[in-house]
């Protein structure tokens, strides 16, 4: 029991003093609540001061606002009493305006009808017009084909008379070819005839062989005539062609001398098989000689060239004449001092330098009148080249001949320094 007691009385001391720390405590924090509500209030004081003022400034606000709202609505109405007045305006505007279109439609209207009827009347004179046009060009169209049927009979005769002329001017038979041309001293040639005039340059083989193979081409039982009626001569590797084409011919080539053939010329004459000349036609041999330029070196193999020349192309003419080379030299000059042996045919005839004397030639490739613009130019070669004369400073007149090729010669006669 005693220690109950005290344990209680202990316990009541405790709880006692435990009170008393409670109640001071409370005591402290009561001092605290005061004070802090207090502050509340004096904060709550401060609030609804604010309050207040954020209050009669939201009103002064509101105030503001009604009478801006005011004058806005004021000035909305006077707008809109503004707009209702244009409006009337516009309205009005319209109206007279709505009667203008009225009224200008209305003279549009008869305009269009004053128009309309304008062009009906203009159309009925376009018909007028064209029914008048129409009628002249009828007349015109009749006129026109009556003038065309006398242009087309004109015409006609005009083409009539002009065929019939150029028939006129023509020969108008068929070609004669005879295998044997030559009969009692009268030679006749036909249209396979090539003539050889001039300076034999160089393109004169090529006009002379191709006419040949042509020839040939088309028949080689009827001879061709190589016609010279004056040549000077002139390129002997263009000559040695001839020859040769002369030689190769299937067709015999007849070569007739008409008036003139010299150098080169009498020796394609003198070595042709079938040559032929009239009798006052002139043959000319001499040695071959030739205008030359260069050192001694280069006139010495010049001078071996034209020997071995001399002996291809002359040296052949000595032997048809039955005489060497060197007495056919002598006899050059015997006959002639410059070295030009010339010969009329009659006498040629007895060198051998030609075949046959001739008293008549018949040439019947002559068709076309001689007079006659259709007759075309059948110029050779050399013709071509050498037709344009000049003058030298003495006012000696002259043609220039053509360069030639390398190992080439001239063979022409050439007294009067004329080809140059």
């Amino acid at each position: 029991m005693e220690y109950n007691f005290k344990s209680s009385h202990l316990l009541a001391c405790v709880s006692l003093v435990l009170l008393t720390c409670v109640n001071v405590a409370q005591a402290t924090d009561i001092e605290l609540l005061k004070e802090q509500l207090a502050q509340l209030k004096v904060h709550n004081a401060i609030q609804q001061e604010k309050l207040t003022s954020d209050l009669l400034a939201l009103q002064t606000e509101k105030k503001t606002l009604k009478l801006l709202n005011d004058v806005q609505a004021e000035k909305v109405r006077q707008e809109v009493s503004r707009l209702t007045a244009e409006t009337k305006k516009l309205g009005l505007e319209n109206k007279r305006f709505e009667a203008q279109k009225k009224k200008k439609l209305s003279e549009l209207v008869m305009q269009n009808a004053i128009q309309a009827e304008y062009n009906k009347q203009e159309e009925l004179k376009l018909k007028l017009v064209k029914a008048q046009l129409a009628f002249e060009k009828s007349k015109l169209a009749l006129q026109k084909a009556k003038i065309g049927l006398e242009l087309t009979e004109l015409t006609n005769e005009i083409s009539k008379r002009k065929k019939k002329r150029i028939l006129d001017l023509q020969v108008n038979k068929p070609p004669e070819y005879l295998k044997l041309p030559f009969i009692n001293d009268r030679l006749i040639i036909s249209d396979r005839k090539i003539t050889l005039d001039k300076v034999i340059v160089q393109g004169t083989a090529k006009y002379v062989t191709e006419r040949i193979h042509y020839y040939n081409n088309k028949n080689t039982e009827y001879p061709i005539f190589l016609v010279i009626d004056r040549c000077y001569g002139g390129s002997v590797m263009e000559g040695v062609k001839i020859l040769e084409a002369i030689e190769d011919s299937q067709a015999p080539v007849y070569v007739v001398v008409q008036s003139f053939a010299a150098s080169m010329a009498a020796v394609i004459t003198t070595l042709a098989e079938h040559s032929y000349a009239y009798p006052n036609a002139i043959l000319l041999h001499h040695q071959i000689s030739s205008i030359i330029a260069g050192n001694q070196t280069q006139l010495t193999e010049y001078l071996k060239i034209t020997d071995k020349w001399t002996q291809r192309i002359l040296l052949p003419v000595a032997q048809k004449m039955g005489i060497s080379m060197t007495d056919f030299v002598t006899k050059m000059y015997e006959h002639n001092s410059t070295g030009d042996w010339q010969e009329f045919a009659d006498v040629a005839v007895t060198y051998k330098w030609v075949n046959k004397i001739v008293t008549n030639i018949v040439d019947l490739s002559f068709v076309t009148h001689p007079d006659s613009s259709a007759k075309k130019s059948k110029k050779t070669i050399s013709l071509s080249i050498l037709e344009t004369e000049k003058i030298d400073p003495q006012g000696h007149r002259y043609v220039e001949l053509p360069l030639l090729n390398p190992m080439d010669v001239y063979y022409l006669y050439n007294p009067g320094n004329y080809y140059r």
